[in-house]
């Protein structure tokens, strides 16, 4: 992800996250000041059409958002994002980790297929009465 990527990132993170999504400053700070993060996107005939950010702290990732275009959901191409990054990370990385809103299924579903296995609940994180679950995989094997 580039700082010119941001305000396609940012329409598609509105679309994704209507009631607690991301700044764009925020973007800007992940991509300009912070020396852990990580970000990517998914292009399609040149528009971006999905994003993912990542923090990597030693050997530790912690994927921190990850959205597609609301009418390209369903066809594989979050599955290809979180793999490529998974890939990525697993040159410096034993592990990896998210959280993902207890309700949707889908996402979970997709992590699920993808090694990834429930660690813990996160009350409220997502706001009132809006739960987290968090998910970790390993990225190498021992």
């Amino acid at each position: 992800m580039t700082v010119g990527d941001v305000p396609a990132v940012y329409d598609i993170e509105q679309q994704s996250f209507p009631s607690g999504s991301w700044t764009m400053d925020a973007f800007y700070h992940e991509l300009e000041k912070n020396e852990f993060g990580h970000y990517f996107v998914m292009t399609l005939d040149d528009q971006v059409i999905g994003y993912l950010g990542l923090w990597i702290v030693i050997d530790q990732a912690q994927i921190t958002t990850v959205a597609i275009a609301e009418t390209l959901r369903g066809c594989g191409y979050g599955q290809l994002l979180l793999e490529y990054v998974m890939n990525y990370a697993r040159m410096t990385c034993e592990m990896m980790s998210l959280e993902v809103r207890e309700e949707n299924a889908a996402a979970r579903h997709v992590y699920e297929k993808l090694g990834f296995s429930y660690g813990g609940l996160r009350r409220d994180y997502y706001g009132p009465g809006q739960d987290a679950k968090v998910m970790w995989v390993r990225l190498k094997n021992e």
